[in-house]
Formats: C-alpha cells, sequence, structure tokens
C-alpha cells in the first residue's frame, strides 16, 4: 500500500496539468519548496502547491499601486515598486514588508534581482521626457551603489548572472549591455544584434548568457570572453519567454504571434549544448513567462490567459 501511494504521488507530481487562475497571468517563478507562484493582473500573487496537484490556490493581495513586480524565490520574496515610487520587499507567503527605500524620481519601471535576493537592479528614465534610460542597483540595506546609462527606447530584459557579479540589459535600441555588478564599470557593449531581444537568461554555471526575442533565435554567448557561440533557430514566433533548466542542459522557449497575443504558440524544450528539439507543446496564446522548477523536473508557462500550463521534462 505504501509503495502504490509513492507511485500515485509521482504521478500527481510529474503529470501534465493545467492550473487556473481567476486572473491573466503575468509572471511566474518556483518557489524554494517546488510551489509555484504567479503574479497576474487582478493584483495579486497566486501560489499553487504542486505536491497536491495544484487545486485552488492561495493568494497574496498587492497594494494599491504597486508595479515592476519580480520574485525573489529563492529568499521566498517578491519586490515591488509601489505608488510613491518605494521599492518595497514582501514575503510571497504573508505578503508582509521585509525591507523597503526610498526609490528614484522619476519611479523606476521595472525591477530584477540577483539569485541570493540581496541586490536589486531597476531601470527608468532620469526625467519624465527623456527617451534615455538608466539601471540603477541597490544592495540588500537599500543603498545605491551605482547608476548608469542604458540606451534609448525602454529596457526590454535584464539579469543578473548567478554569482550576482554581473548585470546585463537588453534596450529596444537592439543593444545588450554588460556591466560589472559592484561598480557600474561597462564591460561590453553588444552591438551587432539587428533586433530587439525580449528576454535574457544565464547559464546556472554563469558560463553562457542566453538571448532571444524578435528574429525568433537563441543567441548564447561565452560569458568569459563575450563571443557568440551557438545560435539555436527552429521556434515559429518571436520568442517572449525563456528559462534555463537548473543543470544548465536544456532551455525552454515559449512564442508570441506578432499579429495577436491570443493566437496559439508553441513551447520548445532544447538541448543547450547541440540546439536539437527535445519536446514541444502547444500553448493557447503568447508565453508570459516561462520556468523550470528546481529539480529539473517540471517546466511551467504562463498563458497569455487565465492559466499556467506545467509539463514534465522527458528523462527526469
Amino acid at each position: 500500500m505504501r509503495l502504490a501511494t509513492l507511485f500515485l504521488l509521482a504521478a500527481v507530481l510529474y503529470a501534465d496539468r493545467v492550473l487556473q487562475s481567476d486572473s491573466e497571468v503575468t509572471s511566474i517563478a518556483f518557489t524554494r519548496d517546488g510551489g509555484l507562484a504567479a503574479l497576474c493582473r487582478d493584483g495579486k500573487i497566486r501560489l499553487w502547491d504542486l505536491k497536491s496537484g495544484g487545486g485552488t490556490p492561495a493568494t497574496v493581495a498587492l497594494e494599491k499601486g504597486e508595479t515592476g513586480t519580480t520574485f525573489l524565490a529563492a529568499r521566498g520574496q517578491f519586490a515591488v515598486i509601489d505608488s510613491e515610487g518605494r521599492i518595497k520587499i514582501r514575503d510571497i507567503a504573508g505578503g508582509g514588508v521585509v525591507r523597503q527605500w526610498a526609490g528614484p524620481t522619476p519611479a523606476a519601471r521595472g525591477l530584477v534581482s540577483s539569485i541570493d535576493g540581496r541586490d536589486v537592479a531597476g531601470y527608468g528614465r532620469p526625467y519624465a521626457r527623456s527617451s534615455e534610460n538608466l539601471v540603477r542597483v541597490w544592495n540588500a540595506d537599500g543603498r545605491e551603489r551605482f547608476k548608469v546609462p542604458a540606451g534609448i527606447g525602454g529596457i526590454a530584459a535584464m539579469a543578473f548572472s548567478p554569482d550576482g557579479q554581473t548585470l546585463v540589459a537588453a534596450a529596444y535600441d537592439t543593444d545588450v549591455r554588460v556591466w560589472n555588478a559592484r561598480n557600474g564599470e561597462l564591460k561590453r557593449l553588444v552591438e551587432d544584434m539587428t533586433v530587439s531581444m525580449f528576454e535574457l537568461a544565464f547559464s546556472p554555471d554563469g558560463r553562457l548568457l542566453a538571448a532571444a526575442g524578435v528574429d525568433r533565435t537563441i543567441y548564447l554567448w561565452d560569458t568569459r570572453n563575450w563571443t557568440l557561440v551557438r545560435k539555436i533557430t527552429g521556434q515559429p514566433e518571436m520568442i517572449s519567454a525563456m528559462d534555463f533548466s537548473p543543470d544548465g542542459k536544456m532551455i525552454v522557449t515559449g512564442g508570441m504571434n506578432e499579429m495577436a497575443f491570443g493566437a496559439p504558440v508553441k513551447v520548445i524544450l532544447w538541448e543547450a549544448a547541440t540546439g536539437k528539439q527535445i519536446r514541444s507543446m502547444d500553448a493557447d496564446h503568447r508565453a508570459a513567462g516561462a520556468a523550470f522548477s528546481p529539480d529539473g523536473k517540471l517546466v511551467a508557462v504562463a498563458d497569455y490567459d487565465k492559466t499556467v500550463s506545467v509539463w514534465s521534462v522527458p528523462g527526469r
């Protein structure tokens, strides 16, 4: 009986499933214990317990006017910009404020955190009518470490390296900028991209940076010398979501139909070393976010609708 129960539990944990939300899901992250957190358009974070199969999620409500949300999943927290421009770190489970500090004026427009959750980067404009961007980095106590110019036309994506030493940002001017996250030194300006990159992701060992966006291609750079080592093609649509598996061997991408966000798209698992497709799944709408579970056995994709699809990873 005990063995049968274990097999049943494994089937529940790793079967493909669809999680239902009462509001459109805009981003997702797995929590430390393997649960799934989703930011939704109604100003709530929904939390699913995947060990029980999903079901009705718990909810944490954002305060009125809070935007720019990013998950600090490794610490069980999330960061927001409140209506007065302050940056707050809040607890995912209970929603309480862990720490906060005054943000810039004008307020930052988006945030991203280091994996350990200690550093937070934000982007925005130096003044209201500016077309230029500034990127700022704050440390654990809210002290601004530096601010640097970051191109024009808005920031499409930002990411910290796994060790927290490097910060990258892709701007709508099509350039990718690489900074020393300790002092703001510009380490590399990648100017040979001809289209905007919507997604950036470091491999878990930090040796590769993946970038993807308008041209349906995954670009892989060697971060030791910032040379392009591989291109992976085959996504039918523009790429709007991407993540590395915890062992760095796979990449998941989700598409976005430029003609209609509500059009069906593909979600594809790739072998990072070769570009080979491992699994292809159908999504009903634009992929608004993608993430591997901490054990690498599941991949979740937020639909541009009221659902999150969870698929099993072959061979895991």
